[in-house]
């Protein structure tokens, strides 16, 4: 009679210090954490979306004539104030999946506070320049209008 194989559970990939450190390369450089994690397809994704996004806001900046249309333009300002929240949103989403994705199964309770404060800094100073943006948006619309 044949034995069944024990199962084994997956293991960490990485300790809790090490997902705090990944979690914060992740935020600078969206997707590494996930690639840590070994989670192929999210890692991949979001680091190609983060070179396009980058890659296209650089070829913006080379294109003067075509920023100062979209800075003459207030529906186009405001589609850019939404595009800006929505991007907070995004982003926030990303680093709160990458730091469940690299933090360890068994953590306690002093270690889940300090991820949660630690997503918490991070997404707020992710999103802190883009509210900014948005607001200076905002008030570029007013004044065109």
């Amino acid at each position: 009679m044949r034995r069944a194989e024990p199962v084994v559970a997956d293991p960490d990939v990485t300790s809790f210090p090490g997902a705090i450190g990944w979690t914060i390369a992740g935020t600078i450089l969206p997707g590494l954490g996930f690639l840590k994690a070994r989670r192929w397809f999210e890692g991949i994704f979001t680091l190609l979306c983060f070179v396009l996004l980058v890659g296209g806001v650089g070829y913006l900046v080379y294109q003067r004539t075509f920023i100062v249309r979209l800075t003459t333009s207030p529906i186009t300002l405001l589609g850019i104030a939404v595009l800006c929240g929505m991007m907070a949103i995004l982003i926030t989403g990303i680093i709160l999946a990458t730091y469940y994705a690299l933090r360890p199964h068994v953590v306690t309770a002093g270690q889940r506070i300090g991820g949660a404060v630690l997503v918490l800094v991070l997404s707020f100073l992710v999103c802190l320049p883009l509210a900014v943006g948005a607001g200076y948006t905002l008030s570029q619309a007013g004044l065109v209008r």
